[in-house]
C-alpha cells in the first residue's frame, strides 16, 4: 500500500489496503450466493463509484444474475454530499417481479440510496437488498437498511478503488482517508 497520495489539492493516506478489501468482497460474495441460491438476481450497479467493487463482487457470484446500471450524483467537486440527488437510469431495467441487489460504494447519509430505492419501487421488483463496500453507520443512522457490508468506517472522505474526488483516484487498488481526518 502505497503512502501519501496528492489528489488535486488534498492529500490523502492509505486507509484500507486491497487484500483487505478483496477479502471482504470475497466474503459478502458467499454471503450473497448463500442467501440467493436458488434465486436469479438483478445487480443495479451505481455508477461510477461502484464500478471497482462491482466488477470484483460479480465475479464472486455463482448464481445467475443480470446487471443493470444507473448513475446517481450527490458529492459533485466536493467532500461532502451536496444533498441534491440526480439519477440517471442508464439502462431499460425491468425489474418487475425480480430480485434486485443494489451494489453501492459507500453509504453516507442514505440519502444517494432513499432516492435510488423510491425509483426502482416504481419499477415493482419482488426485492431490493443493498450491498455496499462502505457504510458510515454514525452518519447513515439507519436512514436505509444495508444487508450486505464490506466495511465500516468513521464519517471520514475516502477515496480509491472506484471512489473519488473530484473525478481522480477511482483507479487506486486501496482506500485512502483525507490526511486532515483521523
Amino acid at each position: 500500500m502505497s503512502n501519501i497520495v496528492q489528489l488535486h489539492d488534498k492529500r490523502f493516506k492509505p486507509l484500507i489496503p486491497s487484500t483487505e478489501i478483496h477479502a471482504a468482497v470475497k466474503r459478502l460474495g458467499e454471503k450473497i450466493n448463500a442467501d440467493y441460491n436458488d434465486k436469479n438476481i438483478v445487480f443495479v450497479i451505481v455508477l461510477k463509484g461502484s464500478m471497482m467493487f462491482a466488477a470484483d463482487l460479480i465475479r464472486e457470484i455463482a448464481v445467475p444474475c443480470r446487471l443493470e446500471f444507473l448513475k446517481a450524483e450527490s458529492y459533485g467537486s466536493g467532500t461532502h454530499s451536496s444533498g441534491a440527488v440526480k439519477i440517471n437510469a442508464l439502462t431499460s431495467m425491468n425489474l418487475s417481479g425480480k430480485d434486485v441487489i443494489i451494489l453501492e460504494d459507500i453509504v453516507d447519509t442514505g440519502l444517494t440510496l432513499k432516492k435510488i430505492l423510491e425509483h426502482l419501487a416504481e419499477l415493482a421488483p419482488a426485492s431490493v437488498t443493498i450491498a455496499t463496500l462502505l457504510l458510515k453507520p454514525d452518519v447513515c443512522k439507519g436512514t436505509v437498511k444495508t444487508e450486505y457490508v464490506g466495511f465500516e468506517i468513521s464519517p471520514l472522505f475516502v477515496v480509491g478503488y472506484g471512489l473519488d474526488y473530484d473525478e481522480i483516484g477511482r483507479n487506486l487498488p486501496d482506500i485512502y482517508v483525507l490526511t486532515e481526518e483521523e
